[in-house]
């Protein structure tokens, strides 16, 4: 008796019509039926359980099929193109097997390929209907060149894994403009490494608790404040004693300031910088210039400042400073440097070595211990049969490459190979501090390169400006930083699906401008 299950009619009312298309080959509901296997894992294995469904006996058959009525339930009414962006599981066959059961097309694409090139199949193919795993919707859904392609034919996105966090949810919706439909993925080791993952973040934040005891937000703000302050009027008042920015009617150049104040060639950039702060926190006007390029003056409601004025400005800093933050050295460092500004343009006092920013002495116990924890706990459940490859990059900041060593010589003693420099290979986890240089997006891609599959980075990166560096940092030096999200989103969109970030927002250690991220990749 011929096999009359729902999905082998519906193969036949295809006829010669797509029901799978893959690698740009289409197979037909008759060519289905018929055996024709297309290439690739997941149409191999679609068109396999196409030919067994096929051989079930009607009872069979229809048994079979109450579960691909679900899921042709949550596909919704036809046309339906269904692009299937997800590894070969017996979830993903049975939504294509779904979507034929509905006369709707699967077009199987690779969840490896370059995402870039994943959008522009969606688009010429007119995907109503795509499914994939939870962690690559996140990606795709944050990628700068997704308006580039119209995806205005998409009305449903299941997206497969754990459950979701709701920042990530609304991320996707306003950039695909779809429903969002989450299917919980059986647990799996994946799920597996995230629960570790944020249990071994929950650690680190305990063992850190003691270095915020007595902080407070209102203490934090108001530091930051005298400080921001102290720093900009200490800038302003350097190039008004050498003869700039002092009368709202004179406008200069860059060039020309440059000149006028007799900046040396080698701390022109460090200038750049200054007028840069100067007028994004508005003490100075910066307006478009023409050729000469922007011009500057000092705001009308802004007067000379006096050297007394400066100095007296840095006393509340100090004593806000003082009410246990951390060691006089550390605030006495930057008014000494901005002391010595005049001396340094003009050629006369030789640059100091770069110092690490007031608020990272702050937080360097905070982070420290909670970057020590996260190295500690990855070291002890590391189970495999080879040392876990630890590599250490970029940690010039005081306290946090010891960390990092006293971690893994904890007793018992754990088996780890600790690497100070890449050696081409693959390392379990990487722990860096990054800087504001660079775009996150350029450095965190970097350094997830360096990750093995399911290995970990530890990213210590700044998420507010630190003035300060205007100062004690080398003429290169950038004030300004990246803020949390954007480091989250940039680590997501390179791979890390989980990501955790150190001390989250609203703690007091925060306000220090740096962050712990920790991240882990697929």
């Amino acid at each position: 008796m011929p096999n009359s299950s729902a999905l082998v009619t519906a193969l036949r009312e295809l006829g010669d019509r797509p029901a799978v298309v893959a690698d740009g080959r289409a197979i037909s509901g008759i060519g289905l039926l018929l055996g024709v296997s297309p290439a690739g894992g997941l149409p191999r294995a679609l068109a396999g359980r196409v030919a067994d469904h096929a051989a079930l006996a009607p009872s069979a058959a229809r048994a079979a099929e109450q579960r691909l009525r679900y899921w042709a339930g949550v596909l919704g009414p036809p046309p339906i193109r269904h692009t299937v962006l997800h590894p070969v599981t017996d979830l993903a066959v049975e939504l294509a097997l779904a979507t034929l059961l509905t006369g709707g097309t699967v077009h199987c694409d690779n969840p490896e390929r370059h995402p870039d090139e994943q959008l522009a199949a969606l688009a010429a193919h007119r995907t109503t209907h795509l499914s994939l795993p939870s962690a690559l919707l996140w990606r795709l859904s944050r990628l700068p060149g997704l308006t580039d392609h119209d995806l205005g034919a998409l009305r449903l996105v299941l997206h497969i894994g754990p459950e979701p966090r709701q920042e990530d949810v609304y991320a996707a919706v306003d950039a695909l403009g779809a429903v969002l439909a989450h299917v919980r993925a059986p647990d799996s080791d994946t799920e597996a490494a995230d629960r570790r993952l944020r249990a071994d973040a929950e650690a680190a934040t305990a063992a850190a608790w003691k270095h915020s005891i007595g902080v407070t937000v209102e203490q934090l703000r108001e530091f930051g404040a005298h400080l921001d302050r102290s720093v900009l009027t200490s800038l302003l008042l350097t190039l008004q004693q050498s003869g700039v920015l002092t009368d709202p009617a004179r406008e200069y150049s860059e060039a020309e300031l440059l000149a006028t104040a007799m900046v040396t060639p080698a701390q022109r950039p460090r200038v750049t910088r200054w007028l840069d702060a100067l007028a994004r926190h508005e003490l100075i006007t910066r307006h478009d210039g023409g050729a000469q390029g922007p011009v500057f003056h000092v705001r009308h409601d802004v007067p000379p400042l006096t050297a007394a004025e400066v100095r007296e400005s840095w006393r509340p800093a100090v004593e806000a400073w003082a009410d246990g933050l951390g060691p006089a050295a550390a605030l006495d460092r930057v008014r000494r440097g901005a002391a010595r500004l005049p001396r340094l343009l003009s050629g006369e006092e030789t640059p100091r070595p770069t110092t690490a920013p007031v608020r990272w002495t702050a937080a360097r116990g905070y982070l420290g211990t909670a970057l020590g924890a996260l190295v500690r706990r990855t070291a002890e459940a590391h189970d495999g049969p080879a040392p876990l490859r630890v590599l250490e990059l970029g940690l010039a900041l005081d306290g946090a490459e010891t960390a990092v060593a006293r971690a893994l010589a904890a007793r018992p003693r754990p088996a780890a190979a600790h690497h100070l420099t890449a050696d081409g290979g693959r390392y379990d986890v990487v722990v860096a501090t990054a800087s504001a240089a660079r775009p996150p997006e350029d450095e965190v891609r970097a350094l997830v390169r360096l990750l093995a599959p399911g290995g970990r980075l530890l990213l210590l990166a700044p998420t507010a400006e630190q003035l300060d560096l205007l100062i004690t940092g080398d003429a290169q030096s950038p004030a300004t930083a990246h803020p949390p999200r954007r480091w989250q989103a940039a680590l997501t969109a390179a791979g890390c699906p989980t990501v955790r970030i150190l001390p989250e927002d609203g703690h007091p250690m925060a306000l220090l401008g740096q962050r712990l991220f920790a991240a882990r990749v697929d």
